[in-house]
This record gives C-alpha cells, sequence and structure tokens, in this order.
C-alpha cells in the first residue's frame, strides 16, 4: 500500500478498530510484527489520562498493565522529553531491567519509537519485532514513512479517544490575554504587568479572570502552564 492510499484508507475509517487495523498492516509492511499507540493527555497534570493500543499478546499487555510498568517505561520518558525517534537498546532499558525481561519473553525486543505532540496531548507509535537489530540503513529507508504515518494515525485516532475535558484546541485568546498570560509566565504580578502595558490592575486581572474562564483553572498559575501546554503563547 503507497502512502498515500495508506493517508485514503485512514481519512475513510470511522471506528478506532479500522484504524488499528491499518496500523497493523502498515506495521507488517515495513518489517515489524507489533504496534503500540499511546496517547498521554497534557490535562489533568497530575493524573493525565492514558490510553493504549497495541496488538501485543494478552498476557504481556496483562503483566505490563498489572505491574505498572508504564510508570517507569523508558520509551515514555524519552518521549516526554523529545518527539526524537528512540531505537531500543538495552541501555535504554537499565532502570526498567524487569521491563525489559518481560518484554522479550514475548518476542518484544527490537523497536522504534515515534512520538509526536499535539494540542491535546503526547502521543507515541512503537513498532517492534522479536528478531533481527534495527540497522542504520533501515531507519534511513523508513524515518519519514514513519514520521508522517506517526502524526496522521494520531490525528485519526484523536477524535476517538480525546475527552471534551481534555479536548481544548479550539480555545483562542485574545491578543491581550495572550500578553498578559506571558508577562504572567515571566514571574508578574497584576501590578507589575498593569505598569508594563499601561492599563489598569483591575483590568489585567479582568484578562487574567477571562483566561481562567476559558481553560477551566481556578487559578493564574493553573491557567498559564495550561495556555503554554496548548501553545496558547
Amino acid at each position: 500500500m503507497t502512502d498515500y492510499q495508506l493517508i485514503e484508507a485512514i481519512q475513510s475509517t470511522s471506528t478506532i478498530d479500522e484504524l488499528l487495523e491499518i496500523a497493523e498492516k502498515y506495521t507488517k509492511t515495513i518489517g515489524f510484527e507489533y504496534f503500540s499507540y499511546g496517547h498521554r493527555a497534557h490535562t489533568p497534570f497530575a493524573d493525565p489520562k492514558l490510553d493504549l493500543k497495541n496488538n501485543y499478546p494478552d498476557a504481556w499487555q496483562k503483566m505490563y498493565t498489572e505491574n505498572r510498568f508504564f510508570d517507569k517505561d523508558p520509551t515514555i520518558l524519552h518521549a516526554l522529553k523529545t518527539t526524537a525517534p528512540l531505537i531500543w537498546s538495552d541501555k535504554n532499558f537499565v532502570d526498567s531491567v524487569k521491563l525489559r525481561e518481560g518484554a522479550k519473553s514475548f518476542g518484544i525486543e527490537y523497536g522504534w519509537s515515534q512520538a509526536t505532540r499535539s494540542t491535546t496531548g503526547l502521543s507515541m507509535l512503537t513498532l517492534v519485532r522479536s528478531s533481527d537489530p534495527i540497522s542504520n540503513a533501515e531507519i534511513n529507508e523508513n524515518m519519514s514513512s514513519l514520521l508522517w504515518f506517526t502524526q496522521t494515525l494520531n490525528s485519526a485516532l484523536e477524535k476517538h479517544i480525546v475527552t471534551p475535558q481534555t479536548q481544548m484546541s479550539d480555545i483562542t485568546l485574545t491578543a491581550r490575554e495572550a500578553e498578559v498570560l506571558r508577562w504572567t509566565a515571566d514571574g508578574k504580578t497584576s501590578y507589575e504587568i498593569s505598569i508594563i502595558l499601561g492599563i489598569a490592575e483591575r483590568t489585567v486581572n479582568f484578562h487574567l479572570n477571562n483566561v481562567m474562564t476559558k481553560l477551566d483553572s481556578h487559578n493564574k498559575i493553573s491557567a498559564t502552564i495550561k495556555a503554554i501546554t496548548l501553545s496558547l503563547i
């Protein structure tokens, strides 16, 4: 299946199962056995919603969940820091030996993880196989394809897994609201911002209250963090 055909197939789906079937076919097309897709919502920050979809053996999925391996999964920790691709190696799992050994026992050994970010959260697509290390030539050949496939698949899957609480991509801030919030992010008080912008302090607070309402936040700190996460400022 060509890239164009894959795009058409993804755009014509109406269910998660159809999308996962496409992901599985793509996985096999470029020489892998398993795929794993994970989406970690931006909010709430303390206990973000995590959605996991994959075609791993049921026994491994159960072991992974029961042992809460996701808390120390180096692929997830890597994705939280960067969207650079991660080619698995033993050194990546030096702090997660039980996870690594458990995965290998199910043929989950050679992996390639690619993360992507959107306004709703962080997502990662991982392709895995049981034999044959991933070569540099293979990486160079499939890098661009995996990048666009990850982004395209994520855009389609988000429509099914993102809840109203995490879907905030339609929120917009006025130019003044964004300006006030940027100064807030720099640690300025409402009074200091009023001096900088040449407006009344009550006007600064008016804009901050509007932002807090839009972002469903109880204080300006929470609103500022959400705005930064959602690339609104």
